[in-house]
């Protein structure tokens, strides 16, 4: 990733070494070359990253502008089950049965009906990332710390007013959403060992953006290198239930420090 030395990743990637070098990865640290950076067409105005570009603005394509057939019907089964938003209904749903004796089987039972659904919406996400970064640790944290800080600028996003590939809201409360979804794979059996890997990489992106606030409208600064290799060291060894634990936090007490 070109930026690397820019953003400061190189240090905080190299204090998370259990986690990149983990079990989860092993063997597996190589980008496809389906769509090197040569071959990526170039976009006026754009700023930041090209490859996270492209896989950000390639990423929404395929799970929310363009969606297949496919994804829809799996996206409504499962609006169905939570009683309405399947984005924000897994996320309530997580949130309260979190609150139970049987936590996290009675999560995992719950969602049990709906498996096919959430394999069809995971094979999709899992699709996009293995295009573009294979399964590779290093291209999967670069790209979620890029994402989190707002350095990514795609001028092709302009119609839709959100030039900056990041979170919307504030706080970024579809980090929470995703985890919901990522976790319940994990549960599930469900592209587990890619998804139990990535969620300390969504956690430090929720903490990372809760530091960064960035504009979704234009560039934003990246972070002070040791702000982003702090919160790496404290999210990336912690592994999926501990990441669960700590989002969940935030749920029981309120906003708290990011990492």
């Amino acid at each position: 990733m070109l930026l690397r030395g820019t953003l400061g990743l190189a240090g905080a990637a190299g204090m998370a070494t259990t986690v990149l070098s983990g079990p989860s990865w092993a063997g597996q640290s190589q980008r496809k070359q389906v769509r090197g950076d040569p071959d990526l067409p170039d976009v006026p105005g754009m700023s930041g990253d090209r490859l996270a570009n492209e896989f950000w603005y390639q990423f929404d394509e395929v799970t929310y502008f363009k969606q297949s057939p496919q994804l829809k019907a799996a996206y409504e089964e499962i609006g169905k089950h939570v009683g309405g938003n399947p984005l924000k209904g897994v996320r309530e749903a997580w949130i309260r049965l979190s609150g139970s004796s049987g936590y996290p089987a009675s999560y995992t039972a719950f969602l049990r009906p709906v498996r096919d659904a959430l394999q069809v919406v995971s094979s999709a996400q899992t699709g996009v990332f293995e295009a573009y970064y294979g399964k590779s640790p290093h291209g999967v944290f670069d790209t979620m710390s890029y994402f989190a800080q707002g350095v990514l600028f795609d001028p092709r996003r302009a119609p839709v007013q959100s030039e900056v590939h990041t979170m919307d809201g504030d706080p970024p409360l579809n980090y929470h959403t995703w985890h919901a979804y990522c976790y319940a794979n994990v549960l599930l059996g469900i592209d587990r060992r890619f998804w139990a890997a990535f969620i300390p990489f969504n956690g430090f992106a929720w903490g990372l953006q809760l530091r960064a606030k960035p504009d979704t409208r234009k560039v934003n600064p990246a972070q002070p290198r040791k702000v982003v290799a702090r919160l790496a060291a404290s999210w990336l060894p912690g592994g999926p239930e501990r990441t669960d634990a700590r989002l969940l936090e935030f749920h029981r007490s309120g906003p708290s420090p990011a990492g």
